[in-house]
């Protein structure tokens, strides 16, 4: 069983975002389920300035220390985002935690969107695919979903699922409604969506978290309004099997146009 959890954080205050994480973990694992997905920088709440990107913690500082606890104490997978600072650079980066509370890895944005994130962070270099409890799945995060490219080079890197943490804001309402489950139809594997909903400053959210099937239907979505949501999904029927998908891609890995 896989969750999402749809809600809004709280800009520059990872204490109160964290225990919002714990309270979703601690729901998902009463409900079955083994690992939740949490939206795009949610950890430091999606305000992009420069208060709120001072609360950026290596990977292995007590943000993500926090997070591992999480996981650990209600035995329930994370994939979390939040800024991440190497050196001198920040990062928009979606963190991976099994159940035992190991981080399974971590990955930073590519596709970086708008001026105020290209101003504030780095782009990452290399897609990630990690195991977390016996499932490969690909990261994202938000714009990353929308480039066709990005998910078939997560699927050839072996995902068998993509998770996208995400804060996706009016008016691109089609992301959620249309690309995402194109993305699962053209791959054949689920991709669980987690959103911010109501607002932040000039932004509104969309909202529309879902949990799409390798065939591209929806098996569960969030609505557009203010009140946070917590979806929990029977993971069999997300995957395709030989009973119902007997025709797999047949598209050549190396064929160029």
């Amino acid at each position: 069983m896989f969750a999402l959890y749809q809600g809004k954080a709280r800009p520059g205050d990872p204490g109160h975002n964290l225990s919002v994480i714990e309270w979703a973990a601690a729901a998902s694992a009463a409900a079955g389920a083994r690992l939740l997905v949490v939206p795009e920088l949610f950890v430091s709440g999606y305000r992009l300035d420069d208060e709120v990107m001072a609360t950026a913690e290596p990977i292995d500082g007590a943000c993500v220390a926090k997070l591992r606890k999480i996981a650990a104490r209600h035995s329930v997978a994370l994939v979390a985002g939040l800024p991440e600072r190497a050196g001198t650079q920040l990062f928009n980066t979606a963190v991976a935690i099994d159940a035992r509370g190991h981080v399974a890895g971590a990955y930073r944005k590519i596709h970086l969107f708008g001026p105020d994130e290209t101003r504030i962070f780095a782009p990452g270099t290399d897609p990630c695919v990690v195991e977390v409890e016996g499932v490969r799945i690909g990261l994202a995060i938000c714009y990353d979903i929308e480039f066709p490219e990005m998910a078939r080079a997560l699927v050839r890197g072996g995902a068998e699922m993509i998770c996208v943490p995400t804060a996706n804001m009016h008016p691109y309402v089609s992301v959620p409604t249309t690309l995402v489950r194109a993305r699962a139809l053209e791959n054949g594997v689920p991709v669980i969506y987690a959103n911010h909903c109501g607002t932040c400053g000039p932004l509104s959210f969309t909202g529309g978290s879902c949990i799409v099937a390798f065939d591209g239907t929806d098996h569960l979505r969030a609505g557009a309004g203010d009140d946070a949501t917590l979806l929990t999904c029977e993971g069999r029927r997300l995957f395709a099997n030989s009973e119902n998908d007997p025709l797999r891609s047949t598209q050549l890995a190396d064929l160029r146009l």
